[in-house]
């Protein structure tokens, strides 16, 4: 029987816990040559984004958010890195992977995990005036000196399109934006400051999420304007204008970009009418109309916009991927379902000399909706502590 391969593409979060599950699962076979597991990335340093909202406060630093893969990444699974590993177009029908550097990578099964892209261009004007925490920690680290500096005016947070990743991470920032003026900058401050929260849609998350944020922003006089879709943005005259003409003045913009895929997937011409890899909802393999490759799935970030793009989600679309992987190549002929298990936490207030962190870890699927919760101070210490679990626990696929 010849060596069967299954090249993952992507060594963020989700495509490292699939390499890192089926290495431990597979240790026997690929010690004899019978299966290969290689992964393809161009950079070497795993970021954990979800750490980016807390960066411009302070609440963690760099070193915290960031690992060597090769320190997180089994020594069984080929890992490579660099124009070697930088993705440039997939062929599905030949079961091949071109890399920058040009070589080709054949495979058996395929998992694209490659996330998506930041597409501050879709909005015009937004460019010149370009604030965000969301889309590097160059980027985080900057706002976070421009708040330092901020004592009295208009922060206008934005969340200019939808599906984004981590969907509720805006709510999250707005909210510890209030606290850090407010109880560590200092009330005077906090009366000068005005701050707006610009939704492109209804709903803050499910019903029970965003009852919940809509009335800690309203407790902490933070303005919020649902359904407004940004048409540009007029820097010079420092305004965010909606499709409706509608103005909304600022003093600081922060941005939450547009998002798209990745070029190498557009490029491949392997997405669907909006740009993203369209896979069956349950099974994650690749599925657009009539054309199926069920050796191929996707999951994370770079999945359809009806599968809601989370950490957390992506977390267990990884162990779903993994666990079919190995039933198909231990043919026992089993399947797992995706189930749409998902979640976001959700940050009530942050802990100071004057008040309790408090937050809770909302989950829910397909056919569960969100239960109504309350947020507490363990679930802030929890949240807080799991940005360091991450790197022994999660992504090492041990929990």
């Amino acid at each position: 029987m010849s060596k069967q391969k299954v090249l993952i593409l992507g060594a963020g979060a989700a495509g490292s816990v699939v390499a890192n599950k089926l290495a431990r699962e597979f240790r026997r076979d690929i010690a004899r040559d019978k299966l290969e597991i290689t992964i393809l990335d161009r950079n070497d340093v795993n970021i954990n984004q979800g750490g980016f909202t807390f960066l411009p406060f302070g609440l963690y630093t760099p070193d915290d958010i960031t690992r060597p893969r090769r320190m997180l990444i089994s020594p069984r699974v080929k890992a490579v890195f660099g124009v070697d590993g930088e993705v440039k177009r997939v062929d599905l029908k030949k079961k091949e992977v071109t890399v920058e550097s040009g070589k080709t990578y054949a495979y058996d099964y395929l998992v694209i995990a490659t996330g998506c892209r930041a597409d501050v261009d879709q909005i015009p004007g937004l460019s010149k005036d370009f604030n965000s925490f969301y889309t590097s920690i160059d980027d985080a680290l900057r706002l976070g000196e421009k708040l330092k500096n901020f004592d009295s005016g208009k922060v206008v947070i934005l969340t200019a399109r939808m599906p984004i990743p981590c969907p509720g991470a805006p709510g999250k920032f707005t909210v510890l934006l209030d606290a850090y003026l407010r109880y560590i900058r200092g009330e005077d401050i906090r009366k000068d400051v005005e701050i707006t929260y610009l939704l492109p849609i209804e709903l803050i998350g499910p019903p029970a999420y965003n009852a919940i944020i809509s009335s800690v922003f309203e407790e902490r006089d933070i303005e919020l304007i649902r359904k407004f879709v940004v048409d540009e943005v007029n820097a010079g005259q420092k305004e965010v204008v909606s499709v409706d003409g509608e103005k909304i003045e600022y003093d600081l913009l922060v941005t939450i970009p547009p998002y798209t895929n990745t070029k190498a997937m557009l490029d491949s011409g392997i997405t669907d009418e909006n740009g993203w890899i369209p896979v069956d909802k349950h099974t994650l393999q690749y599925h657009r109309g009539s054309e199926s490759y069920e050796e191929v799935y996707a999951l994370g970030d770079i999945g359809p916009a009806e599968i809601l793009k989370t950490g957390i989600g992506a977390h267990y679309q990884a162990y779903i991927v993994a666990q079919n992987l190995i039933n198909e190549i231990r043919g026992n002929g089993s399947k797992v379902s995706y189930l749409g298990e998902t979640g976001c936490p959700f940050v009530g207030s942050r802990y100071t000399s004057r008040t309790r962190g408090e937050a809770y870890i909302a989950t829910w699927n397909y056919e569960k909706p969100l239960e109504p919760f309350k947020a507490t101070e363990l679930g802030w210490f929890l949240y807080r502590t799991y940005y360091y679990i991450y790197w022994d626990g999660a992504i090492k696929a041990v929990m």
